[in-house]
């Protein structure tokens, strides 16, 4: 392709990122969906790129992602709605990503005839909920706040626990059959030493911060940072994302540990750091969903295909509605938000990457959870957005706006 070509749709995806930033804004429809569809749409304009050789470079594009998600993620889990509202958004995400999980893994191993381990992977990447999408979406509604930071809590919780658990599985597969218990013990471990790696460069970088914070390209030194967090995390034998995640978390909640250290750093965190690295997650997401669009084959969309894809959505609804009904049966005062909560069962970025990285590890049916992956991303959406519709129109016809 010619290079002016590659310049011009790099600056039109951009674009359509963008736009598409703001009509999600408006109408709460994902920019996921348009970016996947220009990824899609690329694919006969983008010479002899096919799904297969994308697939190559997947497992660096998709770490990558992966160490952006759990960064933002542990900047914008606040301390204090953590502890708050932990108890229905820790039963809401337990039960939900659980019971989904064993679910399809079920299913896939009766009636599809797939070993466990892959069945558990797919149930694991198509088991969380988005946070970058249901929290935009839940702060224009018309809901109680205390449901807006359960739903806040349990889509963030949500997606760490699919990273954590898929990435564990993913090392359980490729350790092979050695025995069940050396390769969760080697997982344990290595979750233990990434927790304490990543408190202690946390609290380290918060003095570095304090100490740099007047020099140049300090934003930069922190980006720099997190990828030495997730490369020495890995070498010293513990979980790199993990550690991403913990320093992530440290850093995000500075003013906390600022004041018990006597540190500064905090302002550069909340006004510069947090602004540049979601000014980053942004670039990343957009190119991220038109490379999934990109790998996306619609040769295998067949009827099976469909079927399959149908049947792992009714498990996502079937589980989000009984997971919803017992947290409002312990947590009585949130069963007037019963359907919205329902109605927020998106999947989108933490999930596609997390079919990426299955695809480029050559797990053993890892080849179709791209596909399927894209087809669960479009339907959960149309979910979300019939359900952000139909409470809208109930809250405007209660409040008089509307007439039959």
């Amino acid at each position: 392709m010619d290079v002016s070509l590659i310049f011009l749709a790099v600056g039109i995806i951009i674009l359509a990122g963008f736009f598409g930033d703001i009509f999600f804004e408006r109408t709460r429809v994902p920019d996921a969906l348009l970016l996947l569809g220009i990824g899609i749409l690329l694919r006969p304009v983008s010479g002899h790129v096919s799904p297969e050789g994308l697939t190559r470079f997947a497992g660096y594009f998709g770490t990558l992602a992966l160490i952006i998600i759990l960064f933002e993620g542990g900047m914008e889990m606040d301390l204090d709605k953590l502890v708050s509202e932990f108890g229905a958004a820790s039963l809401l995400v337990t039960i939900s990503f659980a019971l989904t999980v064993l679910a399809m893994a079920a299913y896939l191993h009766l009636a599809r005839g797939w070993e466990l381990l892959p069945g558990l992977l797919l149930g694991t990447v198509l088991g969380c909920t988005s946070a970058p999408v249901i929290v935009p979406v839940i702060s224009r509604l018309a809901i109680r706040k205390e449901t807006r930071a359960v739903l806040a809590i349990e889509s963030s919780l949500s997606d760490v626990l699919a990273i954590v658990c898929a990435i564990s599985l993913i090392e359980i597969i490729t350790l092979g059959r050695t025995g069940i218990e050396m390769p969760y013990r080697s997982v344990a471990g290595s979750y233990a030493i990434a927790i304490a790696f990543g408190v202690i460069t946390g609290i380290a970088w918060l003095k570095v911060l304090d100490t740099f914070s007047a020099k140049k390209y300090s934003i930069m030194f922190t980006q720099a940072a997190v990828l030495v967090v997730f490369g020495a995390g890995h070498i010293l034998g513990g979980s790199g994302p993990m550690a991403v995640l913990v320093f992530g978390l440290v850093l995000g909640n500075s003013h906390r540990f600022g004041k018990v250290l006597n540190l500064r750093s905090h302002t550069i965190v909340e006004t510069t750091i947090k602004f540049f690295h979601n000014e980053m997650t942004f670039f990343i997401r957009t190119f991220f969903f038109v490379y999934v669009g990109l790998m996306v084959s619609f040769a295998k969309f067949d009827r099976d295909f469909i079927v399959f894809s149908l049947v792992l959505l009714l498990i996502i609804i079937a589980v989000r509605f009984l997971g919803v009904s017992l947290t409002v049966m312990v947590y009585k005062e949130k069963k007037v938000d019963q359907f919205i909560m329902t109605a927020m069962l998106p999947r989108c970025l933490a999930s596609a990457v997390l079919a990426t990285v299955a695809a480029s590890a050559q797990v053993r049916g890892g080849e179709s959870f791209i596909g399927v992956t894209f087809a669960i991303i479009v339907f959960t959406t149309i979910i979300m957005r019939w359900g952000v519709f139909v409470s809208d129109r109930k809250v405007k016809r209660e409040n008089g706006i509307l007439r039959e």
